[in-house]
């Protein structure tokens, strides 16, 4: 006999952004059942770079992560765990002068903002992060920004929902939505049949495969980021940092965290459902060329076979998707350990003691999609690799638009529907 479960939301997704929404969602009182195919951040949401940054943003995500981070501050001392939240800055190094140029034209948006943000040349760089080499032409500098710990972040959140009787289920794939009277009203997963008010649809890359049966179209596409850890050592860095060719995190434990810097080009695996999008994207592509590098290879038939298991009944084909592996670039990562080496001037070699990487899912124009896609049903995707950083003050906003059917921040700019009317768009962020 399958369970019955009864609630006032379902939420499709255990990463940090689903988490997010059941959180504000309890703290509602609002009664919850979050449904994760496999585990919890199991994905881009526990292996991301840990960044939770205002500067070099979009100007219209701006009042969605100053929400953030006010609810960052707090979030600790919420749930009684521990996401490894530091204000400690953040720091971005150009490589150009056209580089140089935006980040001073962003300090106008850092103004309207009421954002600290500013420009470091000359020996003012190395006054703020010792470590960094001289030469570089200018950083823009955060000195409110912060990181966490993406392998703990989610994770605690869901820990504290469970302490709060919200029920968290793991390796429980959502097969489909119930609809009654062209109202979404429930879900059905491979263990239960799910009522409720509202469904969340909150799961990062695979949404568009779940969405796209019931007439909802986001047009996502992907990019593979490869991140590693060294081991705890004396490495001297506070701030979150990264040059052209890589980035530099300090963590929680002791170690670092290294990914490619802003120039290294990240990994895009040409797929079948790429190529239906692609067109959308050429703007996109046209301004970061440098910045991505194409490939054909057997993830154009991995992704078939992933996606055709998504939508299977037969939960015996679901071993490949709970927690898809996903290879990192190794061979990026080691150019990144000597490039941190130099950039930062670590007199021992960079070693790497775990590697890791993560599908990160885009939109056109590198900003999320949040909103009522069709009665009773609510999408929060499309976090375009700032979905981390963004998680608090999107889960915020969408338990508030659930409860009360209108938010405080305005999300017109994020409204699903916006791809019927644009066919081309664009990311205006610096960063």
């Amino acid at each position: 006999m399958r369970k019955k479960i009864a609630v006032d939301v379902a939420i499709v997704g255990g990463g940090i952004i689903g988490c997010a929404t059941a959180w504000y969602l309890t703290q509602r009182g609002l009664s919850v059942a979050l449904f994760e195919k496999g585990t919890v951040a199991g994905e881009q949401s526990g292996r991301n770079s840990g960044f939770v940054r205002k500067q070099g943003r979009d100007e219209r995500e701006m009042p969605l992560i100053k929400r953030s981070l006010d609810l960052w501050r707090d979030i600790d001392k919420q749930i009684e765990g521990e996401t490894g939240f530091t204000v400690a800055g953040n720091l971005a190094v150009a490589g150009d002068e056209a580089k140089l140029a935006a980040m001073h034209s962003w300090l106008a948006v850092a103004k309207e903002f009421g954002v600290g943000s500013e420009i470091l040349t000359n020996g003012r760089l190395q006054d703020v992060c010792p470590r960094i080499r001289r030469g570089f032409l200018g950083a823009l500098y955060t000195p409110t920004d912060a990181r966490a710990e993406p392998e703990l972040a989610a994770p605690a959140i869901a820990a504290a929902l469970r302490r709060k009787g919200a029920e968290v289920h793991e390796n429980c794939h959502v097969q489909e939505l119930e609809l009654s009277g062209g109202r979404v009203t429930g879900l059905v997963t491979e263990k239960f049949d799910v009522k409720a008010r509202t469904v969340v649809v909150a799961a990062g890359l695979w949404s568009y495969i779940f969405l796209k049966r019931y007439g909802v179209f986001v047009p996502q596409s992907d990019l593979k980021i490869s991140v590693g850890r060294t081991a705890p050592f004396d490495h001297g860095m506070t701030i979150p940092s990264w040059t052209p060719d890589v980035l530099v995190r300090p963590r929680h434990d002791g170690g670092l965290t290294i990914a490619l810097g802003m120039t290294r080009a990240a990994d895009f695996e040409l797929t079948s459902r790429s190529l239906r999008v692609a067109g959308r994207f050429l703007p996109t592509y046209l301004m970061n060329r440098r910045g991505v590098s194409i490939g054909v290879n057997g993830r154009f038939f991995e992704n078939n076979r992933w996606s055709s298991a998504y939508l299977s009944s037969d939960p015996a084909r679901y071993s490949e998707i709970r927690v898809p592996h996903v290879p990192p670039n190794v061979a990026e990562l080691e150019k990144g350990t000597r490039f941190a080496r130099t950039d930062f001037q670590f007199d021992p070699p960079i070693r790497l003691v775990d590697s890791w990487a993560c599908r990160v899912d885009l939109t056109p124009d590198g900003i999320p999609v949040i909103g009522e896609t069709l009665p009773g049903l609510v999408v929060a995707t499309g976090m375009s690799g700032h979905g981390f950083g963004l998680s608090l003050g999107v889960g915020d906003s969408v338990a508030e638009l659930i409860d009360r059917g209108s938010t405080t921040i305005a999300l017109d700019a994020f409204d699903p529907g916006r791809f019927r009317h644009r066919y081309f768009a664009a990311p205006q962020n610096v960063l």
